[in-house]
């Protein structure tokens, strides 16, 4: 149902339900009474979108204004629900705080106490559903932005997958097609195989560069340059500007890390030095990087003064999913400064 409609429905059952309940407890309907009372309550909610507090506020003036002139001796709380439960996912305080305040008003000059009881325990219900339904909205709005990010890091894993299948694969038949064609260009004296062989060879390297091609595509997820072990001495440059004194000491052959890696170790760099800049006094740092032929070896430890309790927040979290991922472990110590390290699989 379109949202305008919604609002039109709800705007006329508000009306209908304020002039039943209105003639059932002896009010006359009339057009220079109840009649506008009932209509100005519906006519308030098709503006509750844009301001439901506002429409609240109004809805509790036309109320109070209608008892205190006499029109009846109602409820203030109920007529006005709608009203209350789209405030009440917009600002739960004030909505409380407003609904008080009507309720307080007319009970006594114009309501009795035990029917201000009565509205008082439909108040706490209507607020109470209103905070239910805005925790779950918050709750599948998460939810959902979870399954985005899961979706896209499944999606990035596959086309780096592929990538490597076809740098692994296609690449080096192409390879081993072109060291054949090389050799039966050599081999043979007849001029009309090497023009067939020479025009073979030419479609062979016009593969291979829409090969590479397609392979920086996929390895290009996010529309942008994915960062390599050879970005992490950007990072270090960049925290020295920042103030911080960065060793970088680096083993093995980063040439023989697949991408995966790469990337991980560099996430994992980069995180740790954001939280060495951000949440610690450290002024030292050192980013220890080992390259193995079976595990990337990742440890950066700063000597802040941060608290040994600490919570993992999305940083963090990330940086222990994206390990995870590749079947790595990951260690977090705090206390005399702040240590991360992490084993990434080859």
């Amino acid at each position: 149902m379109p949202l305008l409609l919604l609002d039109a429905v709800l705007a006329v059952l508000t009306a209908i339900c304020a002039l039943t309940s209105l003639a059932s407890v002896g009010a006359p309907l009339t057009w220079d009474g109840t009649i506008p009372v009932a209509i100005a309550l519906g006519l308030l909610l098709l503006a509750r979108r844009r301001g439901p507090v506002v429409v609240l506020a109004l809805s509790a003036a036309v109320l109070l204004g209608a008892q205190y002139g006499g029109l009846f001796e109602g409820g203030v709380i109920w007529p006005m629900t709608v009203a209350v439960f789209t405030a009440g996912l917009a600002n739960l305080p004030w909505t409380a705080a407003i609904c008080v305040l009507t309720l307080a008003a007319a009970v006594g000059p114009t309501m009795e106490l035990a029917r201000g009881g009565a509205e008082l325990l439909w108040l706490a219900l209507v607020l109470a559903l209103a905070h239910g339904y805005r925790q779950h909205l918050r709750w599948r709005a998460e939810h959902e932005a979870r399954l985005r990010e899961a979706a896209g890091t499944r999606l990035a894993e596959q086309r780096l997958q592929i990538a490597r299948e076809l740098h692994d694969v296609v690449a080096h038949t192409l390879t081993v097609v072109g060291l054949h064609l090389n050799v039966a260009a050599e081999a043979d004296s007849l001029p009309e195989a090497k023009g067939a062989i020479r025009v073979a060879s030419d479609v062979r390297k016009k593969a291979m560069a829409d090969l590479r091609s397609l392979i920086g595509v996929l390895r290009d997820v996010s529309g942008e340059p994915q960062p390599e072990l050879s970005s992490i001495a950007d990072l270090v440059a960049r925290a020295r500007e920042a103030g911080l004194d960065v060793t970088l000491d680096e083993g093995g052959d980063p040439t023989e890390v697949p991408a995966a890696q790469a990337m991980a170790a560099f996430r994992i760099v980069q995180e740790a030095m954001t939280n060495a800049l951000k949440h610690s006094d450290a002024r030292r740092l050192l980013v220890h990087l080992d390259y193995s032929s079976n595990q990337v070896r990742v440890e950066v430890v700063d000597d802040g003064t941060g608290p040994v309790s600490y919570t993992e927040g999305h940083g963090l979290t990330g940086m222990r999913e994206r390990v995870t991922a590749l079947g790595g472990w990951l260690e977090i110590e705090a206390g005399d400064g702040f240590a991360v390290r992490a084993g990434l699989p080859v």
